[in-house]
């Protein structure tokens, strides 16, 4: 969606006034994260980003518009990012570009942790909400990594586990830390958001997930 900008006048807001888009949807993002698609409201969120109920509904005809909106705006950065990667290490061996989408996986988690809070949100149960968050960004943003494992374990490379089972493991793995920053800070006095405890936790999970996920016939080549 197209962020249309202006300078605001301090005082109430109204009807007249434009919005930016793009810094509405992330604020709705944070509060969604926060406070649950049940805790969010147009009215409250018009409030705390200064800008008329009315403004809001214009753009947004409702909370679920702008809920899809907000993931949206997050999810089509995701993905830019992860097809720019496959687009520089096609050529890589596969094992490779497995331990590169990690990484990348792993510093996309620490950028954006209120989009990995709202998908487990989501993900408990089935709704037309999981359903549409599903298909339109978990799917196209877990095949690039599902697409090589595939690969691999085809070639014998890697251990035939089950996608599910496969997928879960290496998505835990990386973005708990993120998810739980605030156990990691008071428990283990970790800032998950340094950027060199993200450079850090890149480099453990593929060094964890490699051993155990090579084939052995992998492990005696190397």
């Amino acid at each position: 969606m197209e962020s249309q900008k202006v300078k605001r006048k301090a005082g109430r807001p109204t009807e007249k006034q434009s919005v930016d888009l793009n810094q509405i949807l992330r604020v709705a993002l944070k509060y969604f994260a926060k406070d649950g698609f049940g805790g969010v409201s147009l009215s409250g969120l018009a409030k705390n980003v200064g800008v008329a109920d009315s403004n809001l509904y214009h753009h947004f005809k409702n909370k679920e518009t702008l809920w899809k909106h907000a993931l949206q705006l997050v999810g089509d950065e995701i993905i830019h990012d992860l097809d720019e990667l496959a687009r520089l290490i096609k050529d890589l061996d596969g094992i490779e570009q497995m331990k590169l989408f990690h990484k990348k996986i792993v510093f996309i988690s620490a950028k954006h942790p209120e989009f990995q809070q709202i998908v487990v949100q989501e993900m408990f149960s089935k709704s037309d909400r999981s359903k549409w968050l599903i298909e339109e960004l978990l799917s196209p943003i877990y095949g690039y990594v599902n697409t090589v494992q595939q690969k691999e374990q085809a070639a014998g490379r890697i251990k035939t586990i089950p996608s599910a089972n496969l997928t879960s493991f290496i998505i835990g793995s990386i973005t708990t830390l993120f998810s739980r920053s605030y156990q990691m800070q008071a428990q283990y006095g970790v800032d998950p958001f340094a950027e060199e405890e993200v450079e850090r936790h890149a480099d453990i999970i593929n060094d964890l997930l490699f051993h155990g996920m090579l084939s052995e016939q992998t492990k005696l080549d190397t």
